[in-house]
């Protein structure tokens, strides 16, 4: 819908109100429609600042997949947006009212700055501003996940077990896969592209290599600290009856058949690909994270094609996370159909049979938790207002259970809500997602010991180390899928003596226990790119710190 206005103070008083009534016919309202209506209020303000005698104030207002853009266009001379956003705190109280007014305007516009893309294209100046109400996203998810398993509960317990398979299988398990079919589709493009626009547009190497052993010295900290967190939670509640293992039976031969020996040279190696094209077929996270950097350290160095390339990559990213983005806007209905499809799987009875592990790892997850908490008060972060921006990614995260298909929601997040530069989250949250696993550590050393217990096993203290040191290790390499945690502990109880079918104990809660391990590896990964990007003042403390 395209609306006129006059490039004046009257103008954006009539475009204000227009805007306002705008949003609230969609249904956002309260602070969030206050926040948006002021950043756009003064985003036009900086328009008309720069507008051409007698030229005309545009607004084009879009809603698309629960998203409302504003196109607010004026004839004018360019604006220096860096300049105007640049992150810098000026006295307002001994400027002058024109200087006062234009320096609060340039504050708001930059505590908004995630939603707002600026362009000057034939001698027309656009800001685009984008509204979303995320926690409209976040009740819909949250009501989808406990409605799941309520109605999951209800027909376990009314239906029988053959229609319940039966309805699983072909209608659950089928949306469920497409959705989780159509985030691995786009994985692999948007760490390529995302990297390389990272790499191609880095002018000081030096830098980039000084964040990158930022990023990877805190990856290896947090892993030591969960595996260390998952061997503390075991000693301290012992988890584990023998009565347990006559209770659940699983058909283990598919698993034990993927069991393999994985050293540090094979994993070295198998860095490098023998062609261009298999990583992207694979989503082989360490052989796309390898050639991303060697692209995008090469585009940096074609000479004239240089910026040319640079741009299309810079696209390319841009594209892929749109997509992305659309996708995520049927997450309510695919946490839905995911948990419900679990509970019909497993069952109330599976899920208490094994109470006591499950406990115990999800007391080893909130010592993480409160660990990361720590982190970020140590970068000087106030822990709340993190939260506050990410939970509603915690949520899609939990149902989705895999890393590596949350990347392109953790970029999103660390864009829009934590308001982290692109060199930073490109290079992070991938890496992170394949060498940064906290929460398959933790429940990697709950598990193994528990089923030693079970079996009868008894773990010295110098194998309780050789197992933190595998732990650390596989974690390291493991893929970011669901279901990676399996094959893992399959050799970790070969290292320590204890029958691989023990693995059939924990399959049956696996779907519930991968949802867990994902949103605390995600939530690993974006801890350290949040305090990495602050101690390299490549974070907005002002849109971080800014409420909904």
């Amino acid at each position: 819908m395209k609306q006129i206005f006059t490039a004046d103070n009257t103008g954006i008083g009539k475009a204000t109100e227009y805007i306002r009534l705008f949003l609230e016919k969609k249904r956002i309202k309260g602070k969030r429609n206050n926040k948006i209506v002021l950043a756009a209020e003064e985003a036009m303000g900086e328009l008309v600042a720069h507008a051409k005698e007698g030229s005309e104030l545009c607004v084009i207002s879009r809603r698309f997949m629960g998203k409302t853009t504003f196109e607010l266009s004026v004839a004018g001379e360019a604006i220096d947006i860096q300049e105007t956003l640049a992150p810098t705190i000026p006295d307002l109280w001994a400027a002058s009212d024109t200087r006062a007014s234009a320096d609060l305007r340039h504050i708001i516009l930059r505590s908004t700055w995630d939603n707002l893309k600026y362009k000057n294209k034939n001698g027309i100046n656009t800001i685009l501003l984008t509204a979303t109400n995320s926690s409209h996203t976040l009740f819909l998810t949250l009501g989808a996940l406990v409605s799941a398993i309520l109605i999951g509960i209800l027909l376990t317990s009314v239906v029988s077990r053959e229609l319940l398979i039966i309805f699983d299988d072909n209608v659950l398990t089928p949306i469920k896969t497409v959705y989780m079919n159509a985030l691995k589709m786009i994985a692999a493009p948007v760490v390529f592209f995302s990297l390389v626009s990272c790499f191609s547009k880095q002018t000081n190497p030096l830098g980039l290599g000084r964040i990158g052993a930022k990023i990877i010295a805190l990856y290896m900290v947090t892993t030591i600290i969960a595996t260390s967190v998952g061997i503390f939670v075991y000693s301290l509640f012992r988890p584990g009856n023998p009565a347990v293992a006559a209770g659940l039976t699983a058909d283990v031969s598919a698993i034990t058949s993927q069991v393999k020996e994985i050293s540090i040279k094979d994993m070295i190696t198998g860095i490098v690909p023998s062609n261009f094209i298999s990583p992207f077929l694979e989503s082989n996270m360490l052989q796309l994270i390898f050639l991303a950097v060697l692209t995008g350290i090469a585009v940096g160095l074609i000479g004239d094609y240089s910026s040319k390339m640079s741009l299309w990559f810079e696209g390319c990213g841009e594209l892929f996370l749109k997509i992305a983005s659309i996708i995520m806007n049927v997450t309510p209905f695919a946490v839905f159909c995911s948990i419900l499809s679990m509970v019909l799987k497993t069952g109330p009875a599976s899920l208490l049979s094994v109470l006591s592990m499950f406990g115990t790892f999800l007391f080893g997850l909130a010592m993480m938790i409160a660990v990361y908490c720590l982190i970020l008060i140590i970068f000087g972060l106030n822990p709340i207002w993190f939260f506050n921006r990410y939970t509603p990614y915690m949520v899609q995260v939990f149902s989705i259970a895999s890393s590596n298909a949350s990347i392109s929601l953790n970029m999103e997040a660390c864009k829009k809500e934590l308001a982290i530069a692109p060199d930073i989250y490109s290079l992070s949250i991938p890496l992170g997602a394949t060498i940064n696993m906290d929460g398959t550590c933790v429940l990697m050393a709950v598990q193994a010991l528990t089923l030693a217990q079970i079996y009868g096993v008894d773990v010295p203290v110098s194998a309780m180390l050789g197992l933190a040191i595998s732990i650390i290790l596989m974690s390291i390499g493991a893929p970011g899928v669901p279901g990676s945690g399996v094959i893992i502990l399959s050799m970790l109880l070969s290292q320590i003596g204890v029958p691989v079918e023990g693995v059939a104990l924990v399959m049956g809660i696996g779907p519930l226990i991968g949802m867990f391990i994902s949103m605390c590896n995600c939530l690993g990964d974006v801890v350290v790119t949040t305090v990495v990007a602050k101690s390299e003042k490549m974070i907005n403390l002002a849109a971080f710190q800014g409420k909904h």
